[in-house]
């Protein structure tokens, strides 16, 4: 025990035996001269002062910044991975499925649907507007709306029509061989029109392996450009046209399958799908992405023969990334769920964007956005939005990128059409293949500080400015812990020895 002349130390100078910080005690040795004392003060104070900048610049470092892109070159291991397609078809209304449609939703009959028009109307002139009609919708873009205000005159039209339904459905069963709903709710909104009317499209789609044919299928989805078809995609499945978008999920990992895969080493990795009698317009993108009107569509005519060659870069991370919230790693995996979405990508965090500004403006959400919430857009909804056009900027959607990406460029493109004297085509089968390189380099997304480190960094810190370590630290705690011991002891028995004391004074007073 710390004694000083013969008495017991206090608490203060017990503090600052344990504390044993050079100059401390000279701070408060009354024997040194004021300057001494004043200088040991200052250098003090300057060494806190350090020690609590560096640990704040430590921290800042680890909460804003721990991660760091490197570039691997070790290819030879690697595996590739196929991108995914989307592809829509030019042709995209079955006039006797849009008539009989029609019919069993009650349109067609001129009697019935007088509302709006003129008196001097016929039947075949509304039979041109109602085909006008479904031309316009199922022509609908996130970019361009079309014609919508010449149908708000007609109630049932404005405001009665499923439009995801009536382009749609009927091209599920045709394309997917799937079996669509049969039940038809009348106040269904707009879009249920477009999968009535989508007509059949036969393709054949092949690859490197034979073995792929039961993970070669093509899901029907509706985009920003209208309905389209997704291949190798599995979060294409949350644009579902048929309404099961939120049923997409199997398990911890990604909807119903992962993407095709294929080791350069054995294989010439390649894709082809040929398509009878049809046009098409098609973009090649990440499998773990989805497509949007921003992107740029390649067409591809009747007879048309299309190889391109794409250049990879991948973009990989480090498991421990998971470890970071996000706003530490500035990304997202695709298999964390952010905000009403089971996954994450990039595009569907825009269209998510997107659609919550419709739906703050007009208080519904367009078709083409499935898995976003809120109800959808009947075509007065839509004809809302034309009066408000900002509704599809990103400008303020914030979204961050992925962690894990694959970016997918050109090498070259090859494009022969099959024709004769007279552009006569030989062949009414286009045909599209697409290729993969194997790439010499990729992206890592490393942790370049944990919080290990940042204890480490601390540690230092410390050590630099006090010469001071984790068992001086642990001395600290034991001698506070001893005192808080011994205070609450002393006050223990302080109490004690009063109620002894007023117990024995009522004795002395109390009657014989």
């Amino acid at each position: 025990m710390v004694q000083q002349s013969g008495k017991k130390a206090n608490f203060n100078q017990k503090l600052l035996a344990v504390l044993d910080i050079p100059g401390l005690k000279c701070i408060f040795d009354r024997e040194k001269h004021l300057l001494e004392r004043l200088f040991w003060l200052l250098i003090i104070m300057a060494a806190i002062r350090g020690m609590l900048f560096l640990g704040q610049y430590q921290y800042d470092r680890y909460r804003a910044n721990p991660t760091a892109i490197q570039m691997d070159k070790n290819y030879r291991d690697w595996i590739g991975i196929m991108p995914g397609l989307t592809f829509c078809f030019h042709d995209r209304i079955d006039w006797n499925r849009a008539w009989e449609y029609l019919e069993r939703i009650q349109l067609t009959g001129h009697e019935a649907t007088r509302e709006g028009l003129a008196a001097n109307e016929t039947t075949g002139t509304y039979r041109r507007y109602l085909a006008d009609f479904v031309q316009t919708l199922v022509g609908v873009t996130a970019t361009e709306l079309g014609n919508l205000s010449h149908f708000l005159t007609d109630r049932r039209l404005a405001t009665g029509v499923n439009i995801l339904e009536l382009i749609s459905t009927v091209g599920y069963l045709a394309v997917l061989g799937l079996h669509a709903p049969q039940h038809h709710s009348p106040k269904a909104p707009p879009c249920f029109l477009c999968q009535q009317v989508h007509p059949n499209h036969d393709i054949a789609i092949n690859s490197f392996q034979p073995e792929h044919g039961a993970r070669l299928q093509v899901h029907q989805i509706v985009t920003e450009r209208g309905i389209c078809y997704a291949l190798n995609a599995p979060l294409a499945l949350l644009q579902g046209a048929n309404g099961t978008s939120g049923q997409v999920a199997s398990g911890k990992g990604f909807p119903g399958w992962s993407p095709i895969e294929c080791e350069f080493s054995q294989h010439e990795c390649y894709m082809k799908l040929d398509m009878f009698r049809s046009t098409v317009s098609y973009t090649i993108h990440s499998p773990y992405e989805v497509s949007t009107s921003d992107q740029l569509f390649t067409h591809v005519e009747e007879s048309d023969e299309l190889v391109a060659v794409y250049s990879v870069l991948e973009t990989v991370a480090n498991e421990r990334l998971k470890d970071l919230t996000v706003r530490q790693r500035k990304c997202y995996f695709y298999d964390e769920a952010y905000e009403n979405l089971q996954f994450y990508s990039y595009n569907l965090c825009i269209m998510n964007c997107r659609a919550k500004r419709a739906l703050a403006v007009c208080q519904c959400r367009p078709h083409f956005y499935p898995f976003a919430e809120g109800p959808p857009c009947t075509v007065a909804g839509l004809h809302c939005l034309q009066q408000h056009p900002g509704w599809s900027s990103d400008a303020d959607c914030k979204c961050l990128k992925s962690c894990t990406d694959v970016g997918y460029y050109v090498a070259s493109l090859s494009k022969t059409q099959w024709t004769a004297e007279g552009g006569i085509p030989f062949t009414h089968k286009a045909s599209l293949r697409w290729e993969i390189l194997q790439p010499k380099t990729r992206l890592r997304r490393v942790l370049i500080f944990s919080y290990e480190d940042l204890l480490v960094s601390v540690g230092g810190a410390i050590a630099l400015f006090f010469g001071k370590n984790g068992f001086y630290l642990s001395k600290i705690i034991e001698f506070l812990s001893i005192e808080l011991g011994g205070w609450v002891r002393r006050k223990y028995i302080k109490r004690k020895e009063r109620k002894r004391k007023r117990k024995h004074a009522i004795q002395l007073v109390a009657p014989k």
